[in-house]
């Protein structure tokens, strides 16, 4: 009716190259209206293309990764959707978050964190079906839309493969790191009709994954809402916690077993909120590590211990030592033992007076920072505290290799000392490996005197633990010095 036609179709050029064409096509008439030509009119498109691609993937694919972005998942979730109400069939999103990423960006710089998430990204696309779809909706966050589902389990064997590819270390640029993951999963229709809701529910089950140990996946369930809003209120109060100076240090005696005397004491943090009452460390420690407050709680920690350890010496109560528990941010930090060795100057501590205590998961990371750290704390004087040993699957080549001064016995091997022949053994193990390693020996929990009494026979050299003090605020530490259990203590 027009009179002229436009359409695309490909073309070969001479060289045999082939290229997008567009062609219109006119037709030319003659004054009484007859069809006398037709003229054709040919482009070269290839470069209009190239910039309609670019275009789409800016607005649909994460850069850094080259996966989907929020709006195409958007677009791909919602054709799942309908497609699952029309068939009545289920389908799946997983929201995988990575642990700790920001300690990397924060420790090692961003160009290294980009890189590893490439790698992460290459690594679960690797297990998806092409069916399915991948999606990087922002920061270390990842989706995965299982499409045509039968049931849960397809959603569980998944979660499964994808956690195991974190097992393994990740290249970054020539540096290997180790890093795992928090799944959440929730279901069409049960856990909701939509994607902002199925996403939303997904986010409150990863968050819970978080929650019970990392490194695991949960199904969303109607109850963990009330959890998510807990949690926001926490992060929420935290983030203001220290200004409003809520948060307090206590210390638990360290005692030699041989004389029950304080050689010393491990430093404890506490929070105090004025309407949610005591929270224990293990519900908002994580949460800090996560908002990538850690490292700011870990050096108030430090600050404020050696200056009450300056403070207790000021009134002639030597304490020979305490006990810091270090995390993986302050590990890692390039700058940890000049700003450590600088705040001993500041209040005038001796290094052997500062007992750094590391994990298990924090020298499974061995990077060359970490080992370049720790030295640089052994020669500033500070000893280390290998802590929580036996509670996971630990390497000797960490007590061989490592400057560590201290084997701390995890409370799962005391709690049954007496009681399990198998405990009594592999408690008898530790203490000779750590002793011939020429290490000291001390043993956390320990609640009766018959534990103790095991303990001392075997060679153990120091312990805490109820039997002994619980943990106890600075004046309180004074006058657990002066009780006829803890004589004016000295140093070894």
């Amino acid at each position: 009716k027009t009179g002229q036609w436009r359409g695309e179709f490909w073309n070969r050029r001479k060289t045999g190259e082939i290229y997008p064409q567009l062609s219109t096509i006119s037709t030319v008439h003659d004054q009484a209206g007859r069809l006398t030509n037709y003229i054709a009119v040919f482009g070269d498109i290839t470069q209009i293309k190239q910039s309609e691609q670019e275009l789409y993937k800016l607005a649909h694919e994460d850069a850094l990764t080259g996966l989907p972005n929020r709006s195409l998942l958007r677009a791909r979730v919602e054709q799942s959707l309908s497609r699952a109400e029309r068939d009545g069939s289920m389908c799946a999103l997983l929201f995988l978050d990575l642990d700790l990423f920001k300690t990397v960006n924060d420790t090692l710089g961003h160009t290294v964190g980009d890189a590893l998430l490439q790698r992460v990204a290459e690594s679960i696309k690797s297990q998806v079906r092409a069916a399915d779809s991948i999606a990087r909706i922002g920061g270390d966050e990842f989706v995965v839309l299982i499409d045509d589902l039968s049931g849960p389990n397809g959603a569980t064997q998944l979660a499964r493969r994808l956690l195991d590819i974190f097992k393994q270390p990740f290249d970054a640029l020539g540096r290997e790191l180790y890093i795992t993951a928090s799944i959440g999963i929730s279901i069409f229709p049960t856990d909701g009709r939509d994607m902002d809701t199925l996403l939303s529910n997904a986010d409150v089950a990863m968050y819970q994954a978080k929650e019970h140990g990392r490194n695991n996946y949960r199904f969303f369930e109607q109850s963990m809402t009330e959890g998510a809003i807990e949690r926001l209120r926490l992060e929420t109060a935290l983030r203001g916690a220290l200004a409003r100076q809520e948060l307090t240090l206590v210390y638990q005696p360290q005692v030699k077993l041989s004389d029950r005397c304080m050689y010393g004491a491990e430093v404890l943090l506490r929070w105090q909120h004025p309407e949610l009452g005591q929270i224990p460390p293990e519900r908002f420690i994580p949460i800090a590590e996560e908002l990538g407050l850690i490292g700011e709680l870990g050096a108030w920690v430090l600050e404020n211990a050696c200056a009450q350890l300056a403070e207790w010496d000021a009134h002639g109560l030597l304490i020979p030592r305490l006990a810091v528990n270090l995390s993986v941010q302050q590990l890692e930090r390039i700058d940890l033992a000049d700003t450590i060795a600088a705040l001993l100057a500041r209040t005038h501590i001796e290094g052997d007076r500062l007992e750094l205590e590391v994990t298990e998961t924090m020298l499974m990371r061995h990077t060359k920072q970490v080992i370049t750290n720790l030295h640089a704390l052994r020669e500033i004087g500070i000893t280390i505290a290998f802590d929580d040993f036996g509670s996971g699957f630990s390497s000797l080549g960490y007590l061989k290799n490592l400057p560590i001064n201290r084997l701390k016995i995890d409370k799962t091997l005391v709690d049954n000392l007496t009681q399990d022949p198998n405990d009594d053994t592999i408690a008898r193990t530790v203490i000779a490996l750590g002793r011939g390693l020429g290490l000291d020996v001390l043993a956390e929990g320990v609640e009766t005197e018959v534990q103790a009494e095991f303990l001392l026979r075997e060679h153990c050299d120091e312990a805490q633990g109820y039997l002994f003090s619980r943990p106890m605020s600075a004046d309180q530490i004074v006058d657990f010095q002066i009780g006829h259990l803890v004589q004016t203590p000295h140093k070894n």
